[in-house]
């Protein structure tokens, strides 16, 4: 029990820096204070994720295999990327709502969200050894659900300590946007706090033993084609396309919103909040369930309903319509991710997980290139709604190449 609430502990505080800064928070201030247009700023955003992306892609796979050949590889790329991310996030503080700022704020986007996504690649690939592999799913969903539950009370305290009151504390001044560039030092403190006993205890409480001796990059490839395409690879092409999706909903949704429903901070705090508890409501139920019926089920499900949300939210016309949207939305992203990284944990190897999990990495991140540059192109050409419904496109190809593995038993 201990290593599993060690292992949540970490998604606990990770899950702020996603919610805050990517999805909800500094995004919506880059894009409507820093850019001045929520549509141009979406789509500066959104192509700074997809460069991030494909440096995760290639760099994750070195150092997947390097953390392999290293009895606590894995602990110590942990570290090193997880106060890579709390460190650069502190600069967002400096970014003043001017657009002299803009390239200076999309290079701190870079920067931290790289240490974020790789950092996420190392901790993916210590599931299977905080869990029993039968509770696999147990344990992911729970993680996978206290992150979200978690944010909620961190949001709260930003929403009626930062942005509802007319006076901030501590001297800030509003009209420096100060109130919401202290917001990524909240963030930070929080990651730091919650992710401490992963970072300290962990590398003593799992011990990993290297056996095999074979090259890295031959093993590398034979997770993924083995006189023809295997398993694994089928299913990190069909990951390939819907976690591009996944992307765009978690890295837009908050310009979106406020550029399509007009949502002030508040109301995308609000938002926020409904989002997490249903997020979490889904991974903590959906985890029994996978254990139960398999993650491939799970998937399969989950992109169906994210399919119909996403078709439902380009067209919805009011805020209420579109608080349903994020409701649905936030119910199904927990338990696609979870059953995702429970399904990896077993499809390979204990001594194959952290060049498994950089495949993992690769595969969602070489090409999430294409999910925001689609959608954020989409979008400057045409609008934010038809720019949001391109989203189903890649959930249909995703669910393309998954389907044909609904009945595995993993």
């Amino acid at each position: 029990m201990k290593k599993k609430l060690i292992y949540a502990g970490y998604d606990l505080g990770n899950s702020a820096y996603s919610a805050i800064i990517i999805t909800f928070i500094t995004s919506t201030y880059f894009a409507n204070a820093v850019v001045g247009n929520p549509q141009l700023g979406q789509a500066y955003l959104q192509w700074t994720l997809a460069l991030s992306g494909f440096v995760v892609a290639i760099l994750s796979l070195f150092l997947g295999i390097v953390a392999d050949r290293l009895k606590s590889g894995k602990i110590l790329m942990l570290r090193v990327f997880t106060l890579g991310c709390i460190i650069s996030t502190l600069f967002f503080w400096f970014i003043k709502p001017e657009k002299d700022y803009i390239f200076f704020a999309l290079l701190i986007f870079f920067i931290s969200n790289v240490c974020y996504e790789i950092g996420i690649v190392f901790y993916d690939s210590l599931l299977k050894q905080s869990s029993e592999n039968k509770n696999l799913g147990k344990t992911s969903g729970f993680a996978y659900g206290l992150g979200y539950f978690g944010t909620v009370p961190i949001l709260f305290l930003i929403l009626y300590t930062f942005i509802v009151p007319e006076i901030p504390p501590f001297g800030l001044k509003k009209e420096l946007a100060e109130h919401i560039r202290f917001v990524p030092l909240i963030v930070s403190i929080w990651f730091l706090i919650f992710s401490f006993p992963l970072l300290i205890n962990l590398g003593k409480i799992i011990q990993v033993k290297i056996k095999s001796k074979s090259s890295g990059l031959k093993r590398l490839k034979n997770l993924f084609w083995k006189k023809g395409l295997t398993i694994t690879g089928r299913f990190l092409i069909a990951r390939l396309f819907y976690n591009d999706a996944l992307t765009v909903l978690i890295g837009g949704g908050g310009v979106y919103a406020a550029g399509v429903f007009l949502y002030d901070f508040s109301g995308l705090l609000e938002l926020a909040v409904y989002a997490n508890l249903a997020a979490f409501l889904g991974a903590v139920c959906f985890g029994f369930l996978n254990d139960k019926y398999g993650s491939s089920k799970i998937i399969i499900t989950s992109i169906i309903i994210l399919l119909i949300t996403v078709v439902w939210g380009s067209i919805a016309k009011s805020k209420t319509e579109f608080l349903f949207v994020v409701i649905i939305l936030g119910l199904m992203l927990g338990p696609i991710q979870s059953a995702s990284r429970v399904m990896m944990s077993k499809l390979i190897s204990t001594e194959d997980l952290g060049k498994g999990f950089a495949l993992y990495a690769m595969t969602g991140k070489i090409t999430a290139f294409i999910g925001p540059l689609l959608v954020g192109t989409v979008t400057y050409f045409t609008s934010q709604r038809i720019g949001f419904f391109s989203v189903s496109v890649l959930l249909i190809l995703g669910l393309f190449f998954i389907y044909p593995l609904r009945n595995l038993k993993k």
